[in-house]
């Protein structure tokens, strides 16, 4: 079953005490997932546009050995 998360509080305190525990994890030991996204594509769809966050995204899909395309909503009409 697909689980749609729009917000934070879409997740539960435990979830999101298990996302941040991991997340550290995976930060303190990026070596072992290098090429962990290789062959993956991130597309990002921004309604409004977010210079931080595109290439915060970016560069963790780099990190990670995947690539990511931005496209632009006002472009698509």
């Amino acid at each position: 079953m697909v689980r749609h998360l729009t917000k934070v509080s879409d997740f539960t305190r435990e979830e999101c005490d298990k996302i941040i525990s991991r997340s550290t994890e995976k930060k303190s030991n990026l070596d072992e997932y290098n090429g962990f996204l290789k062959g993956k594509t991130l597309l990002m769809l921004f309604e409004k546009l977010s210079l931080r966050t595109r290439i915060s995204f970016e560069t963790g899909m780099q990190k990670l050995g995947g690539h990511a395309i931005f496209y632009s909503i006002k472009d698509s009409r």
